[in-house]
């Protein structure tokens, strides 16, 4: 229950009848709301590249609510999915832990492993109603689907992107909708359970397709956007999103709701799709920049002050035990956990992350399939060779955002350093 409890404090008075005061006038202080644990929000989208929002420099492509999203929260401009596909970035997300953990190292068909433990059903253990809908991506039998893993309900589409193929609960349905009305159908569902149960505590995970190619606008949005059929897409999703922040402010619960927004992964960029990068390099499936940092955006009028730009990086692996500790539990036990509570960075109580990185800065391993491919230590990141590069790659993404100088030649030392930690620290050093 989202109940606000008023601390009432009485002051002195001066006496009647012209008597001199018995003491000095003391100010009534503030009452000051005390807040339970936040109702949580959590908004994927489906390959929306860093660049892809007009609050992270696009130009052409319009998305009002979600820049006020960002301006009345925080915009990260270092935030990182750790897989550059679908399946293993959700699972991360999920989970907080790396995709290889939990059973699901790259794309479908691949399913969670059955003892894996879902943020939800943390979150559910604490007293939170859980509910998720979309895309949900981790196994396709009903045993795999999400209210086996914590979630009291679960309306979408087990796996892939076939809009006929919804499920409820665990169970298939004979619902169809066009790819054109997908993300409000989402939207409204969403909508729909956040109302039955506005009480809370409550997590909702919404996990939009949006704007994943073959890209579809419903006929309120199609053809509006400067930017063609994509761009349609972002501004549909962008007004899904101004749909809900109004139902919560509508229902009363805004104040004390924890709203986080980002991508699975980085987007499908030209010749092969429309989506950007922005000022960074590469698109999906590849550990450059472009495929892995993507939006991120925290709002939760309560708790954060707005107007904040962040640069310290974070990872989707974080949301997991951030969100086990502003429910104020506990994580559990007998498991690596792979993220960081980043909860005092998102209330402005911390404002640098400190780690075993270069120049005290955190260190983040990125994956390709079972391969620990890149890491992030403080400003450096160093990349080995993949299909991306024949050769490894060494940037100082502080200087060098888009990695335009291979740093690897002129820095040998810190090349082989880093190329060390990586496997020191998949080794659990």
């Amino acid at each position: 229950m989202l109940g606000v409890v008023l601390a009432a404090c009485g002051g002195g008075g001066g006496a009647s009848g012209g008597s001199s005061p018995s003491g000095p006038s003391t100010p009534a202080p503030t009452p000051t709301p005390v807040l339970g644990p936040p109702n949580i929000v959590l908004i994927l989208a489906d390959d929306l590249g860093y660049g892809d929002l007009s609050s992270y420099g696009h130009t052409l492509i319009k998305t009002p609510n979600l820049d006020k999203l960002a301006a009345e929260g925080i915009r990260f401009t270092s935030f990182y999915a750790d897989a550059p596909v679908c399946a293993p970035s959700r699972a991360a997300l999920m989970t907080g832990r790396w995709p290889p953990r939990t059973g699901i190292a790259w794309n479908p068909p691949l399913r969670l492993h059955p003892d894996e433990i879902v943020i939800a059903q943390v979150l559910k253990d604490r007293g939170y109603a859980t509910g998720m809908v979309g895309k949900w991506n981790l196994g396709y039998e009903p045993g795999d689907m999400p209210i086996h893993y914590g979630f009291d309900y679960f309306y979408g589409i087990a796996d892939g992107e076939d809009e006929n193929k919804f499920v409820l609960g665990d169970q298939p349905t004979k619902d169809t909708v066009g790819p054109d009305m997908l993300a409000q159908r989402y939207t409204d569902y969403a909508i729909r359970w956040i109302t039955s149960h506005k009480d809370g505590p409550f997590f909702l995970y919404l996990a939009h397709r949006s704007p994943h190619l073959l890209n579809a606008a419903s006929p309120a949005f199609l053809g509006k956007s400067a930017y063609g059929l994509y761009g349609d897409t972002v501004e549909e999703l962008d007004a899904t999103v101004g749909d809900l922040l109004k139902a919560l402010k509508d229902l009363g619960i805004d104040k004390n709701t924890l709203v986080l927004f980002t991508s699975d992964n980085g987007p499908v960029i030209p010749p092969k799709g429309p989506g950007s990068a922005g000022p960074l390099f590469g698109g999906k499936g590849s550990l450059q920049e472009g495929g892995i940092r993507v939006p991120g955006i925290a709002w939760w009028p309560a708790r954060i002050r707005g107007g904040r730009v962040v640069a310290e990086p974070v990872t989707t692996l974080d949301v997991f035990p951030t969100l086990v500790s502003l429910a104020r539990g506990t994580l559990p036990p007998n498991r690596r956990y792979d993220g960081e509570d980043i909860s005092r960075l998102l209330t402005g109580d911390l404002d640098r992350l400190p780690g075993r990185g270069i120049d005290g800065g955190r260190e983040m391993i990125f994956w390709y399939q079972n391969q620990s491919s890149a890491l992030r230590s403080g400003r450096y990141k160093y990349l080995r060779a993949g299909w991306w590069y024949s050769d490894p790659a060494l940037y100082d993404l502080e200087a060098d955002p888009g990695e335009t100088r291979n740093l690897s030649q002129d820095r040998p030392d810190l090349a082989k350093q880093l190329n060390q930690r990586i496997d020191e620290i998949v080794s659990g050093g």
